[in-house]
C-alpha cells in the first residue's frame, strides 16, 4: 500500500506542480518574449508536460483504483476517496479537451505559421490549465485532509 501511495502522490504532484508552474511561472515570465518565439517555446514545453500527464494519469488511475480495491471497493472507503476520484475524473476529461481540441489547434497553426490563430488557441489552452489547476489543488486538500476528518 505505501509504494501505491507513494506513486500516486508523486504522480498527482508531476501532473498539478507542472500545471502551476505553466500557469504561474514559465507564462507570465515567457509573455516579454516576442509572440513568434512565446508560442513556438510554449508549444515544445506543454509537448512535454503533456507527455507527462499522460504517464500521470495512468499511474493515478491504476495507483488510485488498486488502492480502493484493495481497502474493500467504493463502498468502503470513506467520502474523501469518493470526492477525489469525482474530481480526478473531471480533471482527467478536461486534460482530454485540452490535448485532442485547443493543444492540436495550436499544433497546427504554428504549423502553417498562423500565428495569431495559434495564439487564440493557446489562450484557451492556459484557461483550461488554470481551471484544472484549480481542481487539482482543491484535489490535494481533499486527500491531504480527508483521513483527518474534514470530509
Amino acid at each position: 500500500m505505501a509504494v501505491l501511495v507513494a506513486l500516486h502522490t508523486l504522480a498527482a504532484v508531476i501532473w498539478v506542480g507542472g500545471l502551476f508552474f505553466l500557469v504561474g511561472i514559465l507564462r507570465p515570465a515567457a509573455s516579454s518574449v516576442p509572440l513568434g518565439e512565446r508560442l513556438p517555446l510554449l508549444s515544445v514545453a506543454m509537448g512535454r508536460f503533456f507527455l507527462w500527464v499522460w504517464i500521470a494519469i495512468i499511474t493515478l488511475l491504476v495507483t488510485g483504483n488498486t488502492m480502493i480495491f484493495a481497502l474493500g471497493g467504493m463502498g468502503a472507503v470513506p467520502l474523501y476517496v469518493h470526492i477525489m476520484q469525482g474530481l480526478g475524473w473531471i480533471m482527467f476529461l478536461l486534460f482530454g479537451h485540452m490535448f485532442f481540441s485547443p493543444w492540436r489547434r495550436v499544433r497546427t497553426a504554428l504549423a502553417a505559421g498562423a500565428l495569431a490563430d495559434a495564439g487564440r488557441a493557446m489562450n484557451k489552452l492556459r484557461f483550461f490549465a488554470s481551471v484544472n489547476l484549480a481542481i487539482g489543488l482543491v484535489v490535494i486538500v481533499v486527500g491531504v485532509s480527508g483521513p483527518y476528518g474534514l470530509f
